[in-house]
């Protein structure tokens, strides 16, 4: 049961567009968030994007890993997936209030909506990304 699992798990479409969304995470942190803090702030951004990806790309495995088994379909992987982006739009402007104190700190809300919305809709994206990649990087 395990190696059927693990023969259909999608690592680097999640670890690359989750590296690529925690960046951009990061940018928007800095731009939001003036001052010293912002890179302490930002950091856990990256390994909550690769989380929130995997789950992402691996909807049926993951889901048969928890020992909730799901019978993949369009409708069911996109409403995964947009409840995803609604938890990591969540997620950026609840760590943005725990971490502001002042009232020059907190994310703009459309930055924490492009963040969830490319959560949803990264492996649509993919498509598109994974031919720009050179051949060395395909695995």
């Amino acid at each position: 049961m395990a190696e059927a699992v693990q023969a259909s798990l999608v690592f680097f479409p999640a670890i690359s567009l989750g590296i690529i969304i925690g960046i951009l995470e990061l940018i928007f942190v800095h731009s939001d968030e003036p001052g010293m803090g912002w890179f302490k702030h930002g950091l856990h951004a990256i390994p909550t994007m690769l989380v929130l990806l995997f789950v992402s790309f691996n909807i049926g495995p993951v889901s048969q890993m928890v020992g909730y088994p799901l019978e993949e379909s369009f409708a069911l992987n996109l409403g995964v997936r947009i409840l995803l982006g609604i938890i990591a739009t969540v997620k950026v402007k609840a760590a943005a209030a725990i971490a502001g104190k002042a009232s020059s700190f907190g994310e703009k809300f459309w930055h924490a909506a492009v963040i969830g919305l490319l959560i949803a809709a990264a492996p649509y994206i993919w498509v598109f990304v994974e031919p720009l990649l050179p051949e060395f990087l395909k695995f």
